[in-house]
């Protein structure tokens, strides 16, 4: 009853040995092309034999022309689809990170190395249905986006590729299999709703210093976009020759603390989705903010760097995080 759970194993050790994953561009070779009729080709080649087998019975010569003619014709489309993926080259590119519950997006460059057009191309990963039709000029370059789902933290690999062609005649199924080492790194996702953090987390203490205007004169500095009028000195700018913008300290207690104590009472996932979801919300007010798990501390910073490092944090956290 298990044989053919059996079967799909050894296919797919089968397959890892003779396509391991390779760093860089993959070009394809002729003993790593597959032909196999299509149904529509078979039914052609049973008309074939059929017609030879009635030009042998009757000895008709003119059945014979027409048999060999379609014969020719069968053999023809079969090569032309074989020269169809040979010579083609993949490389994958960096993937930009996405959230749990998204769909990566791995940027795959084709292009083609014997100055041959190629037609009628599908794309698919892994054990997925949906293709992904296109096509390569000759002595060019392509780009395409592989979509995979993205379900769970971590590091996702991007899953062993088959491109197929039935090209020109649709007579023949040809395809090859390709596997290239990339990764896309998936943050965990926020959570929907997620509660304001804590006041220890220095939200009170903040809004009550930025009320009442305590912060520390730091100096002036040249106009930048972005820049609010308030924030222009005026008079030190009538002396100068640029405009000059007023900085200030920002005080120690607006310094946000997002840690990992303050998730108490959840689960491993949920917590890094409620801080995850305080990583976003904090880095749009634009304040400096720590991030504190079990044996890390990130220093305070802002901006869209600190942003990215504190996911990067939260979605390689643990063992579900490591590189697969």
């Amino acid at each position: 009853m298990n044989w053919p759970f059996s079967m799909q194993e050894r296919m797919q050790r089968w397959m890892a040995q003779r396509h391991p994953a390779v760093t860089g561009t993959v070009r394809v070779r002729q003993n790593r092309i597959y032909v196999l009729p299509s149904g529509f080709g078979l039914g052609y080649a049973v008309t074939c034999v059929l017609v030879l087998i009635g030009a042998i019975n009757y000895q008709l010569s003119l059945a014979y022309l027409f048999a060999f003619l379609m014969l020719g014709l069968g053999h023809a489309g079969l090569i032309q689809s074989f020269r169809n993926l040979l010579g083609l080259t993949v490389t994958a590119l960096p993937a930009s990170a996405v959230f749990a519950g998204d769909t990566a997006h791995f940027p795959l460059q084709l292009g083609d190395a014997r100055n041959y057009a190629r037609f009628g191309l599908h794309l698919r990963a892994g054990t997925a249905q949906e293709t992904t039709p296109l096509a390569v000029a000759a002595a060019s370059e392509t780009q395409v986006w592989l979509s995979v789902p993205a379900t769970g933290r971590g590091w996702l690999a991007l899953p062993r590729m088959t491109i197929e062609t039935r090209f020109p005649t649709g007579w023949c199924r040809a395809w090859t299999v390709v596997h290239l080492q990339a990764q896309c790194l998936v943050y965990p996702a926020p959570e929907p709703d997620a509660p304001a953090w804590p006041s220890g987390a220095g939200e009170e203490v903040a809004g009550l210093r930025q009320r009442t205007g305590e912060e520390d004169f730091a100096g002036l500095r040249q106009y930048q976009a972005g820049d609010t009028l308030r924030q222009i000195a005026w008079k030190q700018s009538a002396r100068l020759e640029w405009l000059a913008v007023r900085t200030h300290d920002t005080p120690q207690s607006a310094m946000l603390h997002l840690r990992w104590e303050d998730t108490a009472g959840l689960g491993i996932e949920a917590r890094l989705s409620r801080l995850t979801a305080w990583v976003l919300r904090a880095d749009a007010t634009g304040r400096p903010y720590t991030l504190e798990l079990p044996g890390q501390r990130l220093a305070p910073a802002s901006g869209a760097g600190h942003r990215d490092t504190c996911l990067r944090t939260l979605a390689l956290f643990g063992p579900a995080g490591k590189t697969p």
